[in-house]
């Protein structure tokens, strides 16, 4: 059975969620199952941003201050 909701908590041991419909759902977990699918589409955003210096924030934000 697939579930899908919001994601509320996950740990080696418990994953909560929220369905669509408000029904808040717990899940015990034994190692890996149930198999948990974790959908973050801001995921390769923050991979990003170790990449970036001091001196690239500074210049963006530069930037920004200067557009009307």
């Amino acid at each position: 059975q697939t579930v899908e909701g919001r994601l509320g908590r996950i740990d080696d041991f418990l994953v909560t969620l929220t369905t669509a419909d408000g029904t808040p759902r717990s899940f015990r977990r034994d190692g890996d199952v149930p198999k948990v699918v974790i959908n973050d589409p801001l995921a390769p955003h923050k991979k990003l941003l170790p990449t970036y210096t001091d001196t690239d924030i500074h210049n963006v934000t530069a930037y920004l201050a200067t557009i009307k």
